[in-house]
């Protein structure tokens, strides 16, 4: 099982220290004592993520984190950016990760977001389109069932 997790919800599933880590603690747990990998990559997202690449580097040195060629998200974030084009629109390096890594799983508080994450044009049949964890009451996303080939290594 793998899972991007969008730079807004960074703090709440790694600072226990946050008002909503209870509800993304489940994400924190499932990566450091279960089977979940963290899938980042893309110049965009790379950037974004700032102080805690640091911990993702980490993480992958202990197969706990799966990086995606730059090259190849950056690639597909000029395809996804020509595909839709929408004032609430700004998170085309996600949905490039996504379709990049064939990831199933995403973490996010941004709301507006999400229907671009599962829109059907960048994600065909329905099948493919990725589930959101949004909080606590998603802890069932964390299973088997959602392992990309990504991370079955």
């Amino acid at each position: 099982m793998c899972i991007i997790i969008d730079t807004n919800t960074l703090p709440s599933v790694f600072d226990n220290k946050t008002l909503n880590h209870a509800e993304f603690k489940p994400v924190y747990d499932w990566i450091n004592n279960g089977r979940g990998k963290v899938v980042y990559g893309g110049t965009k997202y790379v950037s974004e993520i700032g102080k805690y690449l640091g911990l993702f580097i980490e993480l992958r040195k202990e197969n706990r984190a799966v990086y995606i060629n730059d090259i190849k998200v950056d690639n597909e974030e000029v395809s996804v950016s020509h595909q839709i084009q929408h004032v609430d629109f700004d998170d085309q390096h996600l949905v490039s990760l996504l379709r990049v890594s064939g990831c199933k799983l995403m973490c996010s508080l941004d709301r507006r977001a999400y229907r671009f994450f599962k829109h059907p044009d960048f994600f065909y049949p329905a099948s493919k389109r990725p589930k959101i964890y949004r909080g606590f009451g998603n802890r069932n996303l964390l299973n088997d069932n959602n392992i990309a080939d990504v991370c079955k290594n």
